[in-house]
């Protein structure tokens, strides 16, 4: 019995660490959100973070370059988030925006929002439901190349500030509180992958991705070669 003594205290002890590595992580995750939801415009960057303590590193993507067809050749696209969900997959771009903001199916959405020293900003920007939309579509093609099965892909567009009002509701547009709660939601909803199903879907985008500086230099030559062209 003696000698199985130091062996007992050497499980609790891994035992121990462990749970408290546990706890520390949490505490971590909170302190995160804490910060970042005490921000009144959060950059795309802290929004990343803010979904990364919500849902676990491994099962953020950030940043990531995809390839696209388009009428020009084939381009890389940066993707904000791709989230896979305990059920499905979040493909998230991000806003960093405040004001109001005037929605609707058309091509443009428009920013109307006041500024500290009085005066107001006017910008017209490309409908991110419509960009977002072309993500799926690259998503879908790679599980297609790679015989994966395509999961429920979900367009979430958030808004990283709070503090946002909207012309008309648009069911893929979200403040970023209500995009982390719908989130939250559609982890509960339907199948759970396998841990095999979840690694090869992450390992198949990773594969087609590629680096911000290669996705930047590949892009700059095809539009040259598409002036070319033009020329």
């Amino acid at each position: 019995m003696e000698k199985l003594i130091p062996f007992i205290m050497c499980i609790i002890f891994i035992v121990i660490a462990f749970f408290l590595w546990k706890a520390a992580m949490k505490i971590s995750s909170f302190a995160a959100r804490r910060k970042i939801l005490s921000y009144s415009r959060a950059s795309e960057e802290a929004t990343s973070v803010l979904l990364i303590s919500y849902f676990g590193e491994l099962s953020v993507l950030t940043n990531t370059f995809l390839p696209i067809k388009t009428t020009r050749g084939t381009v890389y696209t940066d993707v904000d988030n791709i989230v896979i969900l305990p059920t499905c997959i979040a493909v998230v771009e991000v806003k960093s925006m405040n004001g109001q903001i005037f929605t609707g199916n058309a091509h443009k959405w428009h920013q109307s929002v006041r500024l500290k020293n009085g005066e107001r900003k006017e910008i017209d920007f490309e409908n991110p439901i419509i960009k977002n939309e072309r993500h799926i579509v690259t998503l879908t093609q790679i599980f297609e190349r790679e015989n994966i099965p395509t999961p429920p892909i979900y367009n979430i567009v958030m808004f990283s500030s709070d503090k946002i009002v909207f012309s008309q509701d648009q069911p893929e547009a979200y403040t970023r509180s209500a995009a982390i709660e719908k989130m939250r939601a559609l982890s509960k909803r339907g199948k759970k992958f396998t841990f095999k199903e979840k690694r090869a879907i992450i390992r198949a985008i990773k594969k087609y991705s590629t680096s911000a500086a290669n996705a930047r230099a590949h892009n700059a030559k095809i539009s040259k070669m598409a002036a070319k062209a033009e020329k």
